[in-house]
């Protein structure tokens, strides 16, 4: 039976042991835009090479997606980021850069990031906040470089942004053993945010320096790194003297409320190809499949001193289940199946189990048009 189990969810889901923690980095840049383009792809070089000093410093294991050019739309963006799975001891870096915009309507101190398909609603960096602060990881890492000025539409056209050796130990401090979330943007409400092609953002620059140089010392923090960060950087354009970082961070794990003022609207996806319909149907058909055949090997009572090898495959298949994840009913019934069998409650495992079963049912009649 446990062979059984795990050979069916391994091969419909590819699932495997997690890492003890993970570094989860989402980043985003409009490298198409004309004003520009070339300073956000030096960001973008700038911080994926920082994620992977990250993961070879700390031993965190790197989840890496990259969003630009013709990839920054609103449906792909935000999907990215409700998609983004986090466990409860990973790190997530989330970094933007591109122009920003707000207007009155915008109540938080955050700017409303510019996706060309989006308009002027942008997207909210506080609905980005908020989202990933509800995956509950250990830490969250989220920055905007964009300008946070005041204007009736985004900007399109403004040049402006809307021998030590490293202590590994700092590194680990920072990205590891820290617990909490740290938010910041290049700027301050009303203003922009600027950067040059060779450097890339003028923030973005500072912080990546900051916590270079920081973690060559003997000792640092989160606390000495933001402050540094975000201290007032000196512009002298024709539209702005100085630009003036800014940042929240909170320690610890203690649940926030949302706070987006604009509620985040996620355009709905474009149907999918014929031939995407029908890899979709046959995956959840392969799924529904393997689900039934578990189901009715279920017996009505388990023994758990007895019967070890027969609940250690369970085990193997909850945890399955719950990588896996999927809509609400199913997280909430993965989650009921791994409480019952930690509690050593058969009834509340099978009724949970027969529940999934029949979810996926449902969906698969629906997918397949049956």
């Amino acid at each position: 039976m446990r062979s059984l189990f795990v050979a069916a969810f391994a091969a419909l889901f590819c699932a495997s042991s997690l890492q003890a923690a993970t570094l989860r980095a989402l980043l985003i840049g409009d490298t198409n835009d004309r004003s520009i383009g070339k300073s956000v792809v030096t960001d973008l070089a700038n911080v994926e090479a920082f994620m992977r000093d990250i993961a070879a410093k700390t031993g965190l294991k790197l989840d890496l997606k990259v969003l630009k050019g013709a990839q920054i739309k609103s449906k792909i963006v935000t999907a990215a980021v409700n998609g983004l799975k986090a466990e409860s001891d990973d790190t997530v870096i989330f970094y933007y850069s591109g122009h920003g915009f707000r207007t009155q309507q915008v109540k938080t101190r955050w700017p409303l990031l510019y996706i060309p398909d989006a308009g002027d609603k942008g997207v909210d960096f506080q609905w980005v906040i908020d989202t990933l602060q509800q995956k509950q990881p250990r830490m969250v890492l989220a920055i905007s470089d964009s300008c946070n000025s005041f204007i009736d539409s985004p900007p399109r056209t403004m040049g402006s942004r809307s021998m030590q050796v490293d202590q590994e130990a700092l590194w680990k401090k920072l990205f590891v053993e820290f617990s909490g979330r740290i938010y910041a943007s290049g700027s301050q409400v009303g203003q922009f945010s600027f950067g040059e092609d060779s450097q890339g953002g003028a923030f973005t620059s500072r912080f990546l320096s900051i916590v270079r140089s920081e973690v060559k010392k003997n000792d640092t923090n989160w606390d000495t790194i933001m402050k540094q960060a975000t201290k007032q950087i000196p512009i002298n354009s024709a539209q702005q003297k100085t630009q003036d970082p800014q940042y929240q961070l909170v320690k610890g794990q203690a649940a926030q409320q949302p706070q987006a003022s604009i509620e985040q609207e996620i355009t709905a996806a474009e149907p999918a190809s014929g031939n995407e319909a029908n890899e979709q149907c046959q995956s959840i058909s392969e799924f529904q499949s393997a689900l039934a055949s578990v189901k009715e090997q279920l017996p009505p009572k388990l023994n758990f001193y007895t019967q070890k090898d027969d609940v250690a495959s369970y085990k193997d298949m909850v945890k399955a289940l719950v990588e896996v994840g999927g809509d609400k009913p199913m997280v909430s019934f993965a989650r009921a199946m791994d409480q019952g069998l930690k509690a050593r409650n058969w009834g509340r495992f099978r009724t949970a189990f027969i529940n999934y079963e029949g979810h996926i049912t449902k969906l698969q009649k629906s997918t397949c048009g049956q």
